[in-house]
């Protein structure tokens, strides 16, 4: 694995290098938004295939929902507590720049903005395991909490690549954009940035930055 790449680096434009001299492991690691479509859209149809018979159309509607909102907490918790788990050194510093640390230091890199399968994989397993298999649910539930990161995956990607014209879009991309360029401390949830108002982490409030800033025009909110 190369050099440990923390949050708190410099900006830097372009791709970023490999995270391991292993061609195949660096791409399993990292992988193309197309693969991660290839991967959860198939475990989304599965979900609800085998859940058809189990109960009622709005029974099934509702778990579904269910593990979509388990989905936006896991997204936010997740960013919170394990994304920005930064060790200052040693293995957990280099699993650290892996997993996150590498999107902020390339935050255009494409690669860098889908959650990596080393964390998405066992996410989405879980759920499936944890509320058709020990709780007896619907896999709908499992197919709502896949359904959710999938589509936050890939919102995630078009906040970094896009600039909407959209004014509730563009919101949200200026949020997501000052947790990246302004503060890291804050603004945890993306897709649901709800959950920041509800635990404290809001970052609504506006600042300026200086013009020395090191992040280009490019990189700005819009």
């Amino acid at each position: 694995m190369n050099a440990t790449m923390s949050s708190k680096g410099a900006i830097q434009r372009g791709n970023s290098p490999p995270a391991f001299a292993s061609p195949l492991l660096d791409h399993i690691a990292h992988v193309h938004p197309i693969t991660t479509v290839v991967m959860y859209a198939p475990a989304i149809v599965a979900g609800v295939w085998f859940a058809l018979g189990q109960a009622g159309g709005w029974a099934l509607a509702g778990w579904a929902s269910a593990g979509y909102v388990a989905w936006t907490l896991s997204e936010y918790w997740g960013h919170r507590i394990v994304l920005h788990y930064e060790p200052a050194q040693g293995f957990g510093a280099r699993l650290h720049g892996l997993l996150h640390g590498m999107h902020h230091e390339y935050p255009q890199d494409v690669r860098c903005s889908i959650l990596s399968p080393l964390l998405s994989i066992p996410m989405v397993a879980g759920a499936f395991y944890l509320s058709s298999g020990l709780g007896g649910l619907p896999p709908t539930v499992g197919a709502g909490y896949a359904f959710g990161y999938l589509t936050y995956d890939l919102f995630h990607l078009y906040l970094h690549q896009a600039r909407p014209k959209n004014r509730l879009l563009r919101r949200l991309r200026e949020l997501h954009m000052r947790h990246h360029f302004r503060d890291d401390t804050r603004g945890f949830g993306i897709s649901a940035p709800y959950w920041d108002e509800v635990f404290g982490t809001s970052i609504t409030r506006p600042h300026r930055t200086p013009a020395s800033s090191t992040v280009g025009a490019g990189d700005r909110p819009t």
